[in-house]
């Protein structure tokens, strides 16, 4: 399985299928859509599969259909345009043809095709990498920038006399699949508004006003200015994403009538290589759907060909050579997972973000990828006990570890593959203990390996089903 939330939207789609309602509570529709294929094909693995090649189909459907719109209209804006302009004279001059003949060989505003051919080069051009990063890594932001994309192309065209009414509908569904979504094609809108020439005002108040805001906002958003988002880039997604961002910021392969909204995409690309967010969490996903908007205007010619080709190759080498960038490594995580959940007292497990979803699917579990808080530790049955997977930190190290009576650190240690289970308790004491001694393993004792943060207050107010 590719995706690290994938298994989030089964245990979504299983909790509605059983009680009613979310595990979580949502009110994007998108888990209605898995518990629907749960209902046909069975709860499984290559259901959520399905769920995510239907996501991808559905990306492109959008996305030829906008180019269809926004193409289509900029074709019959040109052909009009060119019929107006030639006089009887030169027609009459080419009396072996007609007038739409004549058109056809002309060559049309922006393009040496022939407009025959215009049409359906531009709909269906070959499409970037990022719709298919999207929907298998975020397929409910996918099904969001679906509409999203419409609502864009439905806006720069003149094809449709009730166009607004469009508009609302699909920018109404991509607010409804995810609020993020539709944020962000408010916030394309504004800027688009701006006088280009207010451009570099709002680029030197988005680059210091994170340096006078505090670090939390309110448990959602938090601010991160100590890491560089091109590294961080890099660091998620290879060599490709920076390819995609380079040309995202500097490329003007479009017609002339779209070059207005194609800069502000820039430049809202140009603002993501800011420190703004904490990258992974959201700055990285408002890229990666910017670099999906900019494919609908994009025109399909050999420089874009090679453009997209190059990223293709990319982003293909990442996947093959560090494919634990786009998935977790699940196949080890079945044992380990079916021994904890074995535990007589086992009433709650502490694992990191990706095992806990995997584990709650496959065994109706209850995990946190958060240290246990208050809420957690009051809703615990009675007569069980926290535990905790650690990751990263091999079963000898664990079992060498000693406080300063020679007694070992952790009463409960059971070695399950790539993973350690150990108590809670104990593993509180043992980060303690690392902290005092100054150890370089408390960088991998608190790390995403490890979960070491507290669950926002967002999280504990919206869980309402078990933990």
């Amino acid at each position: 399985m590719f995706g690290k939330d994938i298994y989030w939207y089964g245990v979504q789609a299983i909790s509605l299928l059983e009680t009613g309602k979310l595990h979580s509570p949502d009110h994007s529709p998108v888990f209605y859509i898995v518990a629907f294929l749960f209902q046909i094909l069975g709860i499984s693995d290559e259901s959520l599969f399905v769920f995510q090649v239907l996501t991808s189909v559905w990306l492109l459907f959008c996305l030829f259909v906008a180019r269809s719109i926004l193409f289509g209209s900029l074709l019959k804006q040109n052909l009009s345009l060119y019929s107006d302009t030639i006089s009887t004279t030169a027609l009459d001059a080419k009396s072996n043809l007609d007038a739409n003949s004549y058109l056809a060989t002309t060559t049309i505003a922006d393009t040496k095709t022939n407009p025959r051919w215009y049409f359906p080069l531009q709909t269906f051009a070959i499409p970037g990498v990022i719709v298919f990063v999207l929907s298998f890594l975020y397929p409910k932001q996918s099904w969001a920038l679906g509409f999203l994309l419409l609502s864009i192309s439905f806006y720069f065209t003149k094809l449709f006399r009730w166009k607004w009414i469009f508009i609302g509908i699909s920018f109404s569904f991509a607010i409804w699949f995810h609020t993020m979504v539709g944020c962000l094609g408010l916030g394309l809108w504004m800027v688009y508004q701006l006088p280009k020439k207010f451009y570099p005002v709002l680029f030197l108040l988005v680059f210091f006003i994170p340096l006078f805001l505090p670090t939390n906002l309110g448990g959602r958003f938090s601010i991160d200015t100590q890491v560089f988002p091109i590294s961080a880039a890099w660091g998620i997604a290879g060599m490709g994403i920076l390819w995609d961002w380079f040309f995202l910021v500097f490329g003007k392969n479009v017609p002339k009538s779209f070059l207005p909204i194609r800069k502000t995409i820039a430049f809202l690309g140009l603002l993501l290589a800011l420190p703004l967010f904490h990258f992974a969490d959201i700055q990285y996903r408002i890229l990666l759907s910017v670099l999906l908007l900019k494919e609908i205007f994009s025109k399909t010619n050999f420089k874009q060909s090679l453009i997209t080709g190059v990223s293709i190759l990319l982003w293909t080498y990442t996947l093959y050579n560090h494919s634990n960038l786009f998935r977790y490594p699940y196949e080890q995580m079945w044992d380990p997972g079916e021994k904890a959940a074995l535990i007589p007292n086992n009433g709650l497990l502490v694992a990191h973000h990706g095992f806990c979803e995997f584990y709650h699917f496959q065994f109706r579990k209850d995990c946190l990828s958060w240290e246990p808080d208050e809420k957690a530790i009051a809703e615990l049955p009675n007569g069980t006990k926290i535990y905790r997977l650690v990751y990263g930190i091999s079963y000898e190290t664990l079992q060498r570890s000693k406080d300063d009576s020679k007694s070992p650190l952790f009463t409960f240690l059971e070695p399950l593959g790539e993973y350690q289970l150990v108590l809670e308790s104990d593993w509180i004491r043992y980060c303690l203990w690392l902290e005092n001694k100054n150890s370089k393993l408390l960088t991998v004792a608190k790390s995403w390996k490890n979960p070491y943060r507290k669950r926002p207050n967002f999280l504990k107010r919206k869980q309402t089903y078990g933990i």
